[in-house]
């Protein structure tokens, strides 16, 4: 199945807002390929979250970078996310890089492993697993385990600058209704004056692309735009397709075009 999106603003915090009535046009130029995947590698995607306020944070921000760095585990690929949650916004610290999507999205994560509160720092791997405590020993024996649900197939390349083509194919049909995610994720400069954390690529942007169905290949085309605040040279694009219920991710992509 072959979908042609709107043109979407991933300025946009909102979530599948189209910011203009322009299709994609079906002939596209050919495909600039991002960062060449891991072959022998099975991608898992390790959120964070993190609050400006929290003192706690900049040690699990640690953990997170390292992993990416270091890729320390034997056929996983580590992609990782830091998402800025805003929920200590009103009580007077202002954090630039937080986003009320966020929040929401961690408050979806606090229903699915019954807590009582947000907290951070927060890494949820996989959709499946929270950690609030951060051993990193603890951190990697389950993203090693999270890898071995891994099981749809996913692509994303790059027409030009500007147009993404997203393909999902082999979601397994136990895959209850499932939803395609794009995050735009920036890694400031250590010298950033947005505030003290070692960031590991902050979401600037997360954006509902559409859904996936098991067993019936799935082809989005689209078009992006960027807020001229971001810096180009430090962006990475995050790629995932999530089971709206049990939240568990069944397939993760990164690309740096």
């Amino acid at each position: 199945m072959q979908r042609y999106l709107p043109i979407f603003c991933l300025a946009i915090v909102a979530v599948g807002v189209p910011a203009g009535g322009a299709s994609v046009p079906k002939v596209l130029p050919l495909a600039i390929p991002g960062a060449p995947p891991h072959a022998d590698r099975v991608p898992v995607l390790v959120e964070l979250f993190t609050a400006e306020a929290c003192a706690t944070c900049p040690a699990a921000g640690d953990v997170l970078r390292t992993l990416e760095e270091k890729q320390p585990i034997p056929g996983v690929e580590v992609i990782g996310l830091e998402m800025r949650m805003d929920a200590w916004n009103a009580q007077g610290f202002r954090d630039p890089f937080a986003l009320r999507q966020m929040t929401n999205r961690q408050n979806e994560y606090v229903r699915l492993f019954k807590l009582d509160n947000l907290l951070t720092p927060q890494m949820v791997i996989g959709g499946q697993v929270q950690l609030s405590e951060f051993d990193a020993a603890q951190a990697r024996e389950e993203i090693a385990r999270a890898a071995k649900s891994q099981k749809a197939q996913l692509e994303v390349s790059f027409q030009s600058a500007s147009v993404a083509t997203v393909k999902v194919d082999k979601l397994p049909s136990i895959a209850q209704e499932s939803e395609i995610w794009m995050a735009v994720a920036e890694s400031p400069s250590d010298g950033d004056p947005a505030g003290p954390l070692n960031h590991t690529g902050v979401v600037r942007s997360l954006v509902l692309l559409g859904t996936a169905e098991p067993g019936q290949p799935t082809t989005y085309f689209m078009h992006l735009r960027f807020n001229p605040r971001w810096r180009r040279e430090d962006l990475k694009y995050v790629v995932f397709v999530q089971e709206r219920a049990s939240r568990k991710i069944w397939a993760a992509t990164v690309v740096t075009p």
